[in-house]
C-alpha cells in the first residue's frame, strides 16, 4: 500500500487531536472514557480513524449531545490544525474525519 506512511501519520495526528481534547477532562477521566469505550463498543484507539462512528457513538452516549459537540469539535479542530487546514464547521464528526483522510492521503 503506496500510501502506508501518509495513513499512519493520519493516524498519529488524530490520536493526538484525541489525546489533546480529552486531557481537558483530566488524565484519570480521558483513561476512563477510552476504556469505556474499548470495552463497550471494542474500539481500540488505533481504529478510530477508520471506525469514527463508532467512536463518536461512545462520545455521544457518555456526554450527551451538547457535551459531546463540543469535543467532537475539538478534535477536528485539532487534527484539521495539525494538517495545516481549517476545519470544517458543516461536516459532522464522521464525515470531517472522512475528509480528512481524504485530503491528507491525496497530497
Amino acid at each position: 500500500m503506496k500510501n502506508k506512511p501518509k495513513r499512519e501519520e493520519l493516524k498519529r495526528m488524530l490520536l493526538e487531536s484525541i489525546d489533546e481534547t480529552l486531557n481537558i477532562l483530566g488524565e484519570s477521566t480521558k483513561k476512563t472514557i477510552l476504556y469505556f469505550l474499548k470495552q463497550n463498543y471494542q474500539i481500540e484507539e488505533k481504529e478510530i480513524l477508520d471506525s469514527p462512528e463508532a467512536f463518536i457513538s461512545g462520545i455521544r452516549e457518555i456526554f450527551g449531545e451538547v457535551g459531546s459537540t463540543f469535543l467532537e469539535s475539538r478534535i477536528i479542530e485539532a487534527l484539521y490544525r495539525k494538517m495545516g487546514l481549517i476545519a470544517p464547521s458543516t461536516l459532522s464528526f464522521e464525515d470531517a474525519i472522512k475528509n480528512a483522510r481524504k485530503l491528507y492521503l491525496e497530497i
